[in-house]
């Protein structure tokens, strides 16, 4: 992890201007630790990503207390055999170190209050390659003195033939109380998800062990064999200094814990933040940092990214959405300087959170010479589709004006909700692509199908008639600001 560590602390050198006071309005005294947040020679928070070609690799991230520095994982092709671990292969991890209550950073310290009374920890991560593509694979992560995880079981990404996936908006709050209802759910209705999205807001406060804590014992042993695609939510940063000089920095557990494909083009303070997965032939995903002042640099190569694109599906997912559902929560400059670029290559779908509401919509292909939408047989030209949802308890109430003021656009809302938690399954079949939003009780919601012919033209038709009534606050489902353990 050399490069990694280095690209860490250059990170941290380069945001060093911030005064070293951490600033945060309330809850900044440490919670009491749970017996299950403390690291220990074992491993744990054990999760799989993408950081190089999904066909021939994945990559698993794991921690452990701070007196293992060095750390060893083992991988074996998946047997029906009992003894199917006989001739694993073993290699060494990368191994950084994290203090958990103070960074260190161009001589100054910043104190994570919050934090206080945890001992250092050390995160460990490899990149198993020059694997098979559409292959089931064992591996388990040792901690320390031949300490080891259980045997997970994961899959390779195929060359070519289905991808199934899940896409989440933000947990951030009641994450292990209330989340993880949610987030298994969304296991128990497609377990065969290749991977899961998380569009952002995956904690409430990035830089607070705690929550970190709880986010992944909500999830247990899911990501362990279904790889995570994060993206960082304006609450995986936090505010450091007061007044002018307070900066927003991105959470100092962010890059130790999800190991993520860097792009060397970009600022170092976007790498691992700003990424793509190539997910087989079919699918290209672009995913953004929009809480990151520098969406200027993200516009360029996502514009250049998304031209070299040879991929028949191309997924954006980032955190803030380019039409807000929540009142006095518009994002116009990052509309203004993103939804060009989605327009110029008409990105296929748009996944976002931050709105803690449920919205979809579409932008429709038009005949300048008919701009009135098409449909024709009950599929409709599109060029583009939207969607903003939400699977944590945190919920706000949809603005009053929907999308009207966005008309201008083009864009259309076809479907809303609030007062509802929601997990989202997309399976992608050769031309065709079918969506569908469930509650966390496994009711239908929402959905579409949408087909692609071989010259990019997209029509959308209805899928399966929903099974609940529109969702919207009401005596059974008042607002409530959830908050996290104190």
């Amino acid at each position: 992890m050399g490069q990694r560590k280095f690209l860490a602390a250059s990170v941290l050198a380069m945001l060093s201007l911030a005064a070293p006071a951490f600033a945060h309005p309330n809850h900044n005294a440490p919670a009491p630790l749970a017996p299950w947040q403390q690291a220990s020679i074992w491993p744990d928070r054990i999760i799989t990503t993408f950081e190089t070609d999904p066909t021939t690799s994945f990559s698993v991230t794991w921690r452990t207390d701070g007196s293992v520095t060095q750390a060893v994982a083992e991988i074996v092709l998946a047997r029906p055999d009992a003894r199917f671990d006989l001739g694993a292969t073993r290699k060494a991890a990368d191994s950084e170190p994290l203090d958990l209550e103070t960074i260190k950073t161009a001589g100054q310290e910043l104190k994570m209050t919050w934090n206080a009374g945890l001992a250092p920890v050390t995160y460990h991560s490899i990149n198993f390659d020059g694997l098979q593509p559409d292959t089931l694979y064992a591996y388990r992560v040792g901690g320390g003195d031949g300490k080891w995880s259980e045997w997970f079981q994961i899959r390779t990404a195929p060359k070519s033939g289905p991808i199934k996936f899940l896409y989440v908006g933000d947990a951030q709050n009641g994450v292990l109380s209330h989340w993880s209802r949610l987030i298994r759910a969304g296991y128990q209705k497609m377990p065969d998800a290749r991977f899961i999205i998380h569009a952002g807001d995956l904690v409430n406060r990035g830089s607070r062990d705690i929550e970190w804590a709880e986010w992944f014992k909500a999830v247990g042993f899911i990501h362990g064999m279904i790889p995570a695609i994060p993206v960082s939510g304006n609450h995986e940063y936090d505010s450091f200094g007061v007044g002018p000089a307070q900066r927003r920095l991105l959470s100092a557990m962010w890059r130790p814990q999800f190991r993520l494909s860097s792009v060397e083009s970009l600022p170092a303070t976007l790498r691992e933040t700003v990424y793509k997965v190539a997910y087989g032939p079919d699918l290209d995903i672009f995913v953004l940092d929009t809480t990151s002042e520098d969406l200027a640099s993200q516009a360029a190569w996502l514009d250049q990214a998304l031209t070299q694109s040879k991929a028949k599906w191309r997924i954006v997912t980032m955190h803030h959405p380019i039409f807000s559902s929540g009142q006095g929560r518009d994002n116009l400059s990052r509309r203004n300087l993103l939804l060009p670029v989605f327009s110029k290559h008409k990105v296929d779908l748009i996944l976002q959170g931050h709105d803690h509401t449920y919205a979809r919509g579409t932008i429709a292909e038009t005949d300048p010479q008919r701009p009135e939408r098409a449909v024709v047989g009950g599929a409709e030209d599109v060029a583009m589709m939207f969607v903003n949802s939400v699977s944590g308890p945190k919920q706000y109430k949809f603005k009053s004006t929907r999308w009207d003021e966005y008309a201008p656009s083009g864009v259309r809302l076809d479907r809303f909700g609030e007062g509802t938690q929601f997990f989202q399954t997309i399976e992608i079949n050769g031309g065709t692509l079918a969506y569908r939003a469930y509650a966390a009780t496994g009711e239908l919601y929402d959905s579409f199908e949408m087909s692609k012919d071989a010259a990019g033209k997209k029509q959308v038709t209805k899928g399966p008639a929903a099974t609940m009534e529109q969702r919207t606050y009401g005596p059974n489902f008042p607002y409530r600001d959830f908050k996290d353990p104190q």
